[in-house]
């Protein structure tokens, strides 16, 4: 009876500490840049990687190529791409020619909010990832720039491909590296 009671409070724990539920990432719904209405509870049953960018934003433009590639190389796995754009109105009509410029192969969700990315324990700086596995649960936040092999292990694990260590469930790419211990102090004459 111990025992079910320890991973009930590490269950209620872990929604605390992600304060995400499955209903919340059911009423995330967006417009994407044809019009159409974008839920991600739409995708239940296939893998959704969530990454809130801009067209303004350098890392972000740096990382579409990556999200283009893992798109074409995992559509068929059942995994899903979507880009939900946090540009204000002035910087929205942006987007499209963003998009046939750099042939985005992957809906692009306008009217993102930070509030939305909080709501994911994203913070508010972009950019910024959440995956959500196939039975819609949030299972990790990355923080900052993706990288390529970070993100195929992330997609391998999610599609059960279990080689090695798993992926952390939290990555802050925005996190300062300390300063090395055994350096010069700036202070020595």
């Amino acid at each position: 009876m111990r025992n079910h009671r320890t991973i009930a409070d590490a269950i209620f724990f872990l929604v605390g500490i992600l304060g995400f539920t499955v209903e919340s990432a059911a009423q995330l719904s967006l417009r994407d840049n044809h019009g159409e209405t974008q839920d991600v509870s739409r995708y239940k049953g296939r893998i959704v990687v969530l990454n809130f960018w801009a067209t303004w934003c350098v890392p972000c433009q740096h990382e579409m190529p990556l999200l283009q590639e893992m798109q074409k190389k995992y559509e068929d796995k059942g995994v899903v791409v979507l880009g939900a754009s946090v540009d204000d109105e002035k910087t929205q009509p942006l987007i499209q020619p963003f998009a046939e410029k750099n042939k985005i192969p992957f809906p692009l969700l306008l009217g993102a909010t930070t509030g939305q990315m909080q709501q994911l324990q994203l913070g508010e700086a972009i950019p910024a990832t959440a995956f959500f596995d196939a039975d819609g649960n949030l299972v990790a936040r990355v923080l900052g720039e993706l990288n390529k092999s970070d993100l195929q292990s992330r997609l391998e694990w999610m599609l059960g491909k279990h080689h090695g260590k798993a992926p952390p469930a939290f990555v802050n790419g925005f996190q300062r590296k300390p300063a090395p211990e055994n350096g010069p102090s700036v202070f020595t004459h």
